[in-house]
């Protein structure tokens, strides 16, 4: 399928959480183990993402100490509008916990019941609360309730498909005064199998009165838009198609204006890699910010023949000299060849 300029001329560009105003309204998915202030910054600063969202952390460990460890939802200025996301089941664990994380400076606190993860479903947090939606009520009112920020949930279709709850769980949602829906539209079982069907993401739009984003399956700007389209949600959510192509955003935003989309060169690429290292190296010490590289590396988008081999060169790097080596001896005849004679 395809979508003309005149249609993207007409489909939304914004929408509201509560008082806070989102623009662009294609936006960073919080991702375990990924979406850091490291690689939020880096997509903000490429441009086109209207909002960011920290990594879901547990309510249990939010305390002073806990984040002094694991530094989850350490953020900078330039990140607002900022989401902190959080999971749990116990309502009055999660609504102290959303407190804290108000006075952190949390400018949005988004509930996490989508995770598939066994370790998470498994404590029932995440998509093991589509299986009580009694319990999810109470754990949104009482977190509505500790705090003044806006709340948001991010849930999916229902644990399998001979539970899909989306309809209900999103009513309940409104109904406990949460200001905004984001749905994957897989189940629990699927996780990221198969196909993410936004048929369902429509049925959600026009069963509420919130805005609602749509989440899944998005690979590239027109197919950005092209789901914008044809759901009518609110907003678009891009979670590993941002590992894959961090531009996707800023291809967004200059497909809109009907510009010509940049495609990174492989310079741009190495330039991106060793951005992205050295933001990760003032963060962390160096064998943690090798292995964020080593992750990325995993999905980033290389684009060029013999990407496996450098793909396989970093994640065996033992240190990040080793790492920039691989790097540097990958692209260089890429680079060489498009230098302008």
């Amino acid at each position: 399928m395809t979508i003309t300029f005149e249609e993207i001329q007409n489909l939304p560009d914004t929408y509201h959480i509560d008082h806070i105003r989102v623009s662009p309204n294609i936006i960073l998915a919080p991702m375990a183990g990924v979406t850091d202030t490291v690689f939020r910054r880096i997509i903000l600063g490429l441009g086109g993402c209207g909002l960011v969202s920290t990594e879901m952390t547990n309510a249990a460990s939010v305390s002073p100490k806990a984040l002094k460890r694991h530094h989850l939802l350490d953020f900078y200025p330039e990140e607002r509008p900022l989401t902190m996301q959080l999971s749990g089941n116990e309502p009055e664990l999660v609504a102290a916990a959303a407190a804290n994380v108000e006075q952190l400076g949390a400018d949005i606190i988004d509930i996490n019941c989508g995770c598939p993860s066994p370790k998470v479903t498994g404590g029932g947090h995440g998509s093991a609360l589509l299986k009580d939606l009694p319990k999810l009520g109470r754990v949104l009112r009482a977190v509505k309730a500790a705090v003044s920020v806006p709340v948001t949930l991010k849930f999916r279709a229902g644990w399998d498909d001979a539970r899909l709850n989306y309809i209900e769980t999103a009513k309940i949602a409104e109904d406990a005064g949460i200001a905004a829906l984001a749905l994957h539209p897989r189940t629990k079982e699927q996780a990221y199998k198969g196909r993410a069907d936004w048929g369902r993401v429509a049925e959600v739009k026009r069963s509420v009165g919130i805005p609602v984003i749509g989440s899944g399956d998005v690979t590239d700007a027109a197919d950005a838009l092209l789901r914008l389209r044809d759901s009518g949600a609110d907003g678009v959510m891009i979670g590993r198609g941002a590992m894959d192509n961090p531009w996707i955003f800023l291809q967004t935003a200059q497909l809109r204006r009907g510009e010509p989309m940049f495609e990174p060169t492989p310079a741009d690429k190495l330039a991106f890699l060793n951005q992205y290292l050295d933001m990760c190296l003032a963060e962390m010490p160096d064998r943690l910010a090798l292995n964020k590289l080593k992750q990325l590396i995993g999905q980033f988008n290389v684009g060029l023949p013999g990407s496996a081999t450098l793909r396989a060169g970093v994640h065996r790097s033992g240190s990040v000299a080793y790492a920039r080596t691989e790097l540097e001896r990958f692209f260089e005849p890429y680079m060489a060849a498009t230098v302008p004679m």
